[in-house]
């Protein structure tokens, strides 16, 4: 029920933050650099590889509005913070598990087999008390990582909600005219008028 209450608390808000930023966003003034034409922009990103529009359009999103630059900020420090908050545990589950793998070796070098065998057994029992131990820790770190993969969608659903007005805006702006392609065509039915001609001369 928690982590449903979670998921559903940032939908809210990443959807609220969206609207509201809708309603107060004013017309662009200039064309995002990912989106002009032969610019530095343009060659920086053919030399560093591929380049995801998207990212590169919130990136440009992010440096002009603070409420982005905040969000940026607490989930890198929600990204750092973690290993702050699980290390403890982390420490000791690893302290306890390299224990039963010393504890392995150690058994398999017993040559009286019946007494070998108590030994596993003992083990197992153990471990089967500690997997009952630690259970509240691993559903807590289980939560941790289902949040973790909520937040990840939602950053990308903020990404493209946040984005697209850029594209609808660029696509209603910058749509080229027909006129060079239709000369283009006109072009090639004379060509093909010239050879139909020549053709059949």
């Amino acid at each position: 029920m928690t982590t449903k209450l979670f998921i559903s608390a940032l939908f809210v808000l990443v959807l609220a933050a969206c609207n509201s930023k809708r309603v107060q966003m004013k017309p662009q003034p200039e064309t995002p650099k990912a989106l002009e034409d032969k610019s530095s922009y343009e060659f920086i990103s053919k030399g560093r590889g591929y380049s995801d529009m998207v990212d590169d359009l919130y990136k440009e999103l992010v440096s002009k509005d603070t409420r982005l630059q905040e969000l940026d900020v607490r989930m890198d420090e929600l990204n750092s913070s973690e290993s702050d908050s699980t290390e403890s545990f982390d420490k000791f589950d690893r302290k306890v598990r390299s224990y039963f793998s010393a504890v392995d070796m150690n058994i398999a070098a017993i040559k009286d087999s019946l007494l070998r065998e108590r030994m596993k057994l003992l083990i197992v029992s153990n471990q089967t008390k500690y997997k009952a131990q630690i259970a509240g820790h691993k559903e807590l770190l289980n939560t941790i990582e289902r949040n973790k993969a909520v937040m990840a969608d939602l950053y990308v659903v903020l990404k493209i909600v946040r984005t697209l007005p850029l594209i609808e805006k660029y696509q209603k702006d910058n749509l080229p005219s027909t006129k060079s392609i239709e000369g283009f065509i006109k072009q090639q039915d004379r060509a093909g008028s010239l050879l139909d001609t020549l053709v059949n001369k």
